[in-house]
């Protein structure tokens, strides 16, 4: 195994070579990038034993390592994971939470000074003799001593093209650790997602391998190894970067969704859209437990904002058409052909009036029922104003008058102020003989 091959003997002047590169007592730059390098390596992977069920319904499964009032703290084969107390129904624990054997300390030594050592080739797979597995093993560990992540990496890639059955899953998932910090040393965004695909294909865990894919889909999206202001270079520093990237890439999903919602005059299509918004916003609880409860309402927002914008569209249409239907209404009246080409415009008038005013009706029951009611009272003022609006675009303008008749054959003109009856705007009645 990786953690305990042996790091070959170097004598006293191999230990001069180790300082020269970085591995004397008087290292705390390669303290810390080795020290956690070896944390990867000895990353326990066969004893997921304690059980955490958020109420959304999510599973996550590992050891738990830490616990208070406020958080749970689990670590398994796709790192760790920060689970809030409010977001958590249930927890099992095993009786016996099995710990990782301990690591090797690396050998302290000096900072390389900068240029001294020329950005590393791409890694190349190493072809390993099965029954050599063993040797290349611990040539590989003396690779990541030294920091030759080149080697190391071709090494590993020989290693992990070896059958299970020469290979097991315990040494498969403490290489592919190693094998992408590798690559992240290197700066090789591609090959680091590519490694980390081919772990989440050994995650015996549905969340583990959810979180790990979201990690590779991460890296390969921005193709690079900085992820924000940070360059990765361990792979647990890809897990605490890509899961907030990939709990965003879910809350714009659900937002999508929420603005490209359609016939919202519906109820039970704007609870549909509703309901498929929200799920996709869950989706982020496997990535940051307990993240679509801070963000349920940024998307109901969305849903509700995108109805309001019907709503206006619909005022704005109405507004442009109405005198247009009212001017042209006379002629509409003196014959059947002018009527059914007044019919054709009054039409989809009536209709999307009618629709849009329906749609912004529904959102007071939408609210309650979603638990959002904030959101109808900050936008109260408007939604009473377009309810106001497309209620009086059912009608001609007020002082509208059509004269004796009100029908196929009957007006003799319109004007205003002669009348304070409101006439309602619908489509001519007229004779198919």
């Amino acid at each position: 195994m990786c953690e305990n091959a042996s790091v070959p003997h170097h004598g006293h002047d191999g230990v001069k070579r180790l300082r020269a590169v970085g591995l004397g007592h008087r290292a705390p730059y390669w303290a810390a990038v080795l020290g956690g390098l070896v944390l990867v390596l000895v990353l326990a992977a066969p004893a997921l034993a304690d059980r955490v069920v958020l109420k959304t319904g999510e599973t996550f499964t590992g050891t738990i390592i830490e616990e208070n009032k406020t958080e749970v703290v689990l670590k398994s084969i796709s790192g760790t994971t920060r689970i809030p107390r409010s977001a958590i129904k249930t927890i099992e624990k095993a009786e016996v939470a099995p710990k990782p054997p301990p690591g090797e300390k690396p050998k302290p030594g000096e900072k390389p000074k900068p240029g001294e050592k020329p950005p590393p080739p791409k890694i190349v797979p190493v072809e390993v003799d099965p029954a050599k597995a063993a040797d290349a093993l611990k040539q590989a560990r003396s690779a990541l001593v030294a920091g030759d992540w080149v080697k190391a990496g071709g090494l590993l890639e020989g290693l992990l093209a070896l059958d299970q059955n020469t290979y097991k899953y315990d040494d498969r998932v403490r290489t592919t650790g190693a094998l992408i910090t590798c690559y992240l040393q290197i700066k090789d965004a591609q090959g680091a997602a590519k490694t980390i695909a081919r772990r989440a294909q050994l995650a015996r865990d549905p969340n583990d391998k959810r979180r790990l894919l979201g990690a590779a889909e991460a890296l390969r999206t921005l193709g690079s190894v900085k992820v924000g202001d940070k360059t990765l270079s361990r792979f647990e520093e890809v897990l605490e970067a890509a899961m907030p990237w990939k709990a965003g890439q879910c809350l714009e999903t659900a937002k999508q969704h929420a603005r490209k919602a359609r016939r919202l005059n519906q109820r039970a299509q704007l609870d549909k859209a509703a309901d498929q918004a929200i799920k996709a916003l869950n989706e982020a609880n496997v990535y940051m437990p307990g993240f679509s409860a801070r963000h349920r309402q940024e998307v109901l927002a969305v849903l509700v904002n995108n109805i309001l914008e019907a709503g206006r569209a619909t005022t704005e249409y109405c507004k442009k058409w109405r005198p247009e239907l009212t001017r042209t209404h006379r002629q509409s009246l003196v014959t059947k052909a002018l009527a059914m080409q007044w019919n054709a415009r009054a039409k989809p008038y009536i209709e999307n009036r009618v629709i849009g005013e329906q749609a912004v009706k529904n959102l007071k029951a939408f609210t309650v029922k979603y638990k959002a009611a904030a959101l109808y009272s900050e936008n109260k003022t408007e939604i009473t104003q377009l309810l106001a609006d497309l209620d009086d675009y059912q009608y001609y303008p007020k002082g509208t008058y059509f004269g004796y008749g009100y029908g196929y054959g009957y007006g003799y003109g319109y004007g205003y102020g002669y009348s304070t009856r409101r006439y309602k705007i619908e489509l001519v009645r007229f004779s198919l003989r």
